[in-house]
């Protein structure tokens, strides 16, 4: 039987080879004559010797292929396509990039020549719907603000007249348009001002005074408008403007600022416009009311002023008391002693105290906050937390007990100032160690105290110098408190017994009265470093003792340093100065 003969291959100028593989084999045997190249669609037409003619694809990356062919002798050409077209259309997008930059130029320029006053609205807008706009009734109430009686006693009449205002309307009163709350930063303004709202359920909008003072002048003005017409709009309502002063500082025309200048002139205006009708209350707060302007404080505008102050004894632990309810306590947290120990606290260190107490019991892993947390916790708040890594050379551990040993003997045996409840050599923040003294309730002191306040704090050079006759650099933050005490003494409170009852602005005194000052300053500071030295020399060994227990056990507390300090004798605060200088005359 006769084998199946096997089917004749293509030419490779067949009609039917239309792939490049086979395109290149012709190229390689010379059949192809003719060849058209177009490079957008990257498809070569090409004529082979026997007159057929065939399409074929070729990729991109094959950019020497019409090369190749010129240089075996086929007649190569390009199509005339998109790709011909293509430079003279270059010019063209060029010339409409540059038109559409041009109008885009123009277009931000006549926005920027617009008058400011309109931008401002609209930044105003863009900020008042972010930071102002009406909430629902504050959840703060009266009972959340412990520690300052006397202000809500003053705000709880305002919360009457948003509540009933036809009762004042009987008797034709009217009640105070604006509200000043003035006091140190932490005693609760913020919360006040809330808490008035939260009671008399009005709408409550707050805001910074920074937020309406812009470099450009207008723009505060048109703040403050909108602000006043939304919040008559919804009233009743109220509305807290906070740290006051950034917009009503004292105008002058040395260091005028237009801007602030126009804002706080819009807000007075707004001010007297109120009618009793309204039902708007504007509540301001501010830490310094000494500098703002005496228009802002008239009759019909801030006329009524209130000073939350900082918390007395009783006040500490109303405060203690509202911010541990939801705090597990065990039954050795003592908030009547933490009260007593804390003076000087505002409400808001008081409420890191507690919560820097019951990080530590978390730490512990406990479900309960100890006494020991709530200790740490305030030493936290005053200094810091722990430095276990912090540099300490040979021989300085021991200059650190001496130094708060002085602190402490010092304290102990000045008539007019607190006892130490407790003292560390353990380094905490930027101290190397510290003593923490009891601070009384005290609205007036006289120079006794004020002298005896510079003999404990100059106590813990006085030991170093007794100790290793030479003083270091941990005296620093001493010496400028020091400094701080006798300048006040003499430049405000007018005790200094050579320059009489003087007090005055030290910027606008001769450089002659300046040196008498200086003079003074020096000689009380001096007087109390020199009380200072007589205290621990008449009582080193108490020194000794306390800094030897110091370096064993780091830390003590104030039962510690009883035990210490009556051992050797009967040590009891007394008026040592007065005694060692009249055995001294």
């Amino acid at each position: 039987m006769a084998p199946l003969a096997r089917p004749a291959a293509p030419p490779p100028h067949s009609p039917n080879a239309t792939s490049y593989t086979s395109l290149l084999r012709a190229l390689d045997r010379r059949t192809i004559v003719k060849a058209t190249m177009d490079d957008a669609s990257h498809v070569a037409r090409v004529v082979y010797r026997d007159g057929a003619t065939a399409a074929v694809r070729y990729p991109a990356s094959d950019s020497t292929l019409a090369q190749r062919m010129a240089s075996d002798g086929v007649d190569v050409s390009i199509a005339s396509g998109s790709a011909q077209l293509l430079p003279l259309l270059l010019p063209l997008f060029a010339l409409a990039f540059m038109v559409a930059a041009g109008i885009f130029i123009a277009t931000r320029a006549r926005r920027r020549a617009r008058p400011q006053p309109e931008a401002g609205h609209a930044a105003a807008l863009s900020v008042l719907d972010a930071e102002v706009t009406p909430s629902t009734t504050p959840e703060t109430r009266f009972a959340d603000v412990a520690g300052c009686d006397e202000a809500v006693e003053e705000l709880a009449e305002v919360v009457e007249f948003l509540r009933t205002p036809e009762r004042f309307a009987l008797v034709d009163a009217r009640m105070p348009a604006g509200l000043l709350l003035s006091g140190p930063p932490g005693t609760g303004k913020t919360m006040l001002a809330r808490a008035l709202a939260g009671e008399a359920g009005v709408s409550f909008y707050a805001a910074s005074a920074s937020e309406f003072v812009e470099k450009f002048v207008g723009v505060g003005a048109s703040r403050v408008r909108d602000l006043f017409k939304r919040a008559i709009s919804t009233a009743p309502s109220v509305i807290f403007i906070d740290e006051i002063d950034a917009i009503g500082r004292r105008r002058s025309d040395e260091d005028g600022n237009p801007e602030r200048e126009q804002t706080l002139n819009e807000l007075l205006v707004r001010m007297d416009g109120f009618a009793s009708s309204d039902q708007v209350v504007v509540v301001a707060a501010t830490n310094r009311p000494d500098v703002l302007d005496a228009a802002l404080l008239r009759p019909g505008r801030f006329s009524r002023q209130i000073t939350v102050g900082l918390p007395s004894a009783e006040g500490r632990r109303k405060i203690l008391a509202v911010h541990s309810a939801s705090k597990p306590l065990a039954p050795s947290v003592d908030l009547d002693a933490i009260a007593t120990t804390t003076g000087g606290f505002s409400g808001a260190q008081l409420a890191e105290l507690l919560n820097e107490a019951a990080i530590m019991g978390a730490r512990a892993r406990r479900a309960w906050i100890e006494g020991d947390d709530v200790r740490e916790g305030q030493r936290r708040v005053l200094a810091g937390p722990k430095r276990k890594s912090a540099p300490i050379a040979e021989g300085e551990l021991e200059k650190i007990a001496y130094h708060e040993a002085g602190h402490v003997v010092c304290a102990e045996l000045c008539e007019h100032h607190e006892n130490a409840q407790h003292v560390t050599i353990d380094p905490r923040g930027n101290a190397m160690g510290f003593a923490l003294f009891g601070q009384e309730d005290r609205a007036l002191h006289d120079e006794q105290h004020l002298h005896d306040a510079m003999i404990a704090a100059l106590g813990g050079r006085a030991a170093e110098q007794l100790a290793f006759g030479r003083v270091s650099t941990g005296a620093k933050n001493d010496l400028e408190k020091v400094s701080a005490i006798a300048r006040a003494a003499v430049t405000e409170f007018g005790m200094s017994s050579r320059l009489g009852q003087f007090v005055g602005d030290e910027r606008r005194l001769s450089n002659q009265t300046k040196a008498r000052i200086d003079r003074e300053v020096e000689r009380l500071v001096a007087t109390a470093y020199g009380d200072a030295l007589a205290l621990l020399e008449e009582h080193r060994r108490e020194l000794d003792l306390l800094a030897e227990r110091l370096l064993e056990a780091r830390e003590l507390e104030r039962v510690d340093i009883v035990s210490v300090l009556s051992s050797p004798r009967n040590f009891t605060k007394a008026p040592e100065i007065r005694r060692l200088r009249e055995q001294a005359a």
